[in-house]
């Protein structure tokens, strides 16, 4: 990671992640126009930002020294994105953003492996908070005390497990996914192509990874981690 504040060295690598495409625009606009800041990528799911950060590890090609992300993102929040990565990475900072108040949130950002949460829509504060992160020093909680390092939150993670989602078949993940929309085993069936035994199959697979005792918790369970 740089952490030489120089204007004439070398740019930081920036990753953002927000499924609202004015507002990453904004985001790269601002952010990229900035010296110290360089956008390797730039994606619209959580999903999409795990692939883009293995890719861009396995080939040594612009690897993120931060990743922003918004948190409410459909088929994975923000916080599931910090977990799988973080359950991975020991020395990426993580930064979470939101539009509203962050301090309701804070518990969720330390538990999933976060350095830190601020609002989007405060772009200079933003700014100051990477560059914070990027120095080596860390972001406050609102009890002010300092949120964890990206080495302490990876190394409690790997003591806690593997995050739920990663665990999870795409099979298991598309099941659960039509089951928050609210429909039946056969409709379900009948969307996947699957029979009904094997989504009943998934479905009970996916109960036992969410630690869910019911179909009902399990949904919830799901919403919570991708829907925010």
């Amino acid at each position: 990671m740089h952490t030489n504040m120089n204007p004439d060295s070398e740019p930081w690598n920036i990753a953002l992640v927000d499924n609202d495409a004015l507002v990453r625009s904004y985001l790269e606009t601002y952010l990229g126009g900035l010296p110290e800041f360089n956008i390797c990528w730039s994606m619209q799911s959580g999903r999409e930002a795990v692939e883009a950060y293995h890719h861009s590890i396995a080939c040594t090609n612009c690897v993120p020294d931060l990743i922003v992300t918004d948190l409410s993102m459909h088929g994975m929040s923000g916080f599931e994105l910090c977990a799988t990565i973080r359950f991975e990475d020991d020395h990426t900072p993580i930064l979470g953003c939101s539009s509203y108040m962050i301090e309701p949130y804070e518990r969720d950002a330390v538990n999933n492996g976060m350095q830190g949460l601020l609002l989007k829509n405060e772009l200079a504060q933003l700014a100051d908070g990477m560059r914070t992160l990027l120095s080596g020093q860390p972001l406050l909680k609102s009890n002010g005390m300092p949120y964890e390092t990206p080495q302490q939150a990876h190394e409690r993670l790997l003591m806690q497990g593997k995050p739920a989602i990663m665990s999870m078949s795409p099979n298991e993940q598309a099941v659960m996914e039509l089951c928050s929309e609210g429909l039946s085993t056969r409709t379900i069936a009948e969307e996947t192509g699957d029979s009904e035994s094997t989504v009943k199959t998934y479905i009970s697979r996916a109960m036992r990874k969410l630690r869910a005792k019911s179909r009902a918790e399990a949904v919830a369970s799901w919403s919570r981690k991708t829907k925010l």
